[in-house]
């Protein structure tokens, strides 16, 4: 059997982050993202892994959707406390380039994440040398294990100067099935771009961009279909996302017919996942 979790962060720190993690049907994983490198917050991920792992967890792959420190902060900190004690057989990534000119909330205007991107690129050197990084491009597929990954954007797709959050690549997972679309962060432009083939945006499931903070649009989600729709968002920041237009437009919606939050608790979907079956209790 296939699951897709959705975690609980700790966001006693940041209001933002997303982890996902599908486990297959060979026992291995496929991870997305993670979150920021909260204290802890590697060790909680790694504990999950290894109840569930038989031996030592092996990853067959690490998806990162862009370089915010809330995506790949946990991956730092795993790399540095627990690199020794997983299997991982292939990370995928392609992040904006390092000397990419100043963009809106780009590197070094928030919090020094041209700094944490070369911090994630030192310990891909020192402790991932023999890990075979893959870099897709708009149009990639690739085939892992029961997983099929499409790649629908990525940031050399963009027409000009964007946001950080526009450099999201967009991945559409088919697995059981089922597509489920993991959005990132993306942003205006980035959404404008995926608009222009409406058929690849089809899917069961969508995570919903940029934690529910403005970004992407409502003709996005609607281009989707999903039935399902994934909320990556802490549990104080919900109340006050449901005010913004785009989210109200998404949760009055009468296409999709479960919302699931992450700041609600941990939920593990089995694939298939249809919207009336429930999920497993939430931790």
């Amino acid at each position: 059997m296939t699951t897709l979790t959705q975690f609980r962060l700790d966001h006693s720190l940041v209001d933002c982050g997303m982890s996902y993690a599908f486990t297959l049907a060979d026992g291995s994983f496929f991870l997305v993202d993670g979150g920021y490198f909260t204290p802890g917050e590697d060790e909680r991920l790694y504990q999950w892994l290894l109840a569930r792992a038989k031996g030592k967890p092996r990853i067959a792959g690490w998806f990162f959707s862009h370089a915010h420190q809330d995506h790949i902060g946990v991956f730092l900190n795993m790399m540095l406390h627990h690199r020794q004690d997983i299997e991982l057989e292939r990370l995928i990534f392609n992040f904006q380039p390092l000397a990419l000119p100043p963009v809106s909330d780009g590197w070094d205007i928030k919090s020094n994440d041209l700094a944490t991107v070369k911090k994630f690129y030192e310990l891909l050197a020192a402790a991932c040398p023999e890990v075979p990084v893959i870099i897709p491009h708009t149009g990639n597929s690739l085939r892992l294990r029961e997983l099929s990954l499409d790649f629908l954007f990525t940031h050399e797709s963009l027409p000009g100067e964007s946001t950080f959050n526009d450099h999201s690549t967009v991945l559409r997972v088919t697995v059981q099935g089922q597509r489920i679309l993991f959005l990132g962060d993306i942003y205006r432009l980035g959404s404008e771009y995926l608009l222009r083939s409406p058929e690849a945006l089809r899917c069961d499931m969508v995570q919903i961009a940029h934690h529910g903070f403005p970004g992407a649009t409502a003709a996005l989600y609607d281009a989707c279909g999903a039935s399902v729709a994934l909320w990556p968002t802490a549990d104080y920041c919900i109340p006050r996302l449901r005010e913004d237009p785009v989210n109200r437009h998404v949760l009055e919606h009468p296409g999709i017919r479960r919302h699931i939050f992450s700041g609600e608790g941990t939920v593990e979907l089995n694939l298939p996942y249809r919207p009336d079956q429930g999920e497993k209790a939430r931790t």
